[in-house]
């Protein structure tokens, strides 16, 4: 009985690691390398686009945020309407790229991320026969 719960054990962890290998990896495959955005900018100009990468540096003036987003190989802007991220973590961000966006009077090229979407409330539901009378 005892081998077989310990077998079952091992099974069932081999089976959980193999599942969080599994969603890391198909990550990284829808991902695109920032790398290779910076390289052709040109191709990816209007498209959509999933990035991971480090946050290197916020950017927060009154009329936008942005945080720089790294590889390891190349950086990247990412415009927010939502909160910055920490500057080391590790961050994924989806949008649409723009070749060329000043901020101050630096010039970046930049993804403007997709706003989360947020949940719309249910209306409040009409009960049969529950009017004024």
């Amino acid at each position: 009985m005892r081998d077989a719960l310990t077998r079952c054990t091992r099974l069932g962890l081999a089976v959980l690691a193999f599942g969080a290998l599994t969603v890391v990896s198909c990550e990284r495959l829808v991902a695109t390398k920032i790398a290779k955005i910076a390289a052709e900018p040109g191709t990816y100009q209007g498209k959509d686009v999933t990035v991971i990468g480090t946050v290197k540096e916020r950017i927060d003036v009154p009329a936008v945020k942005c945080y720089i987003l790294s590889d390891g190989n190349s950086s990247i802007g990412v415009v927010t309407k939502g909160k910055l991220p920490l500057v080391g973590a590790k961050v994924r961000a989806k949008g649409r790229v723009n070749q060329s966006f000043a901020i101050g009077v630096r010039k970046l090229l930049v993804i403007i991320e997709t706003p989360k979407a947020v949940p719309t409330p249910p209306k409040n539901p009409v009960v049969p026969g529950g009017g004024p009378g």
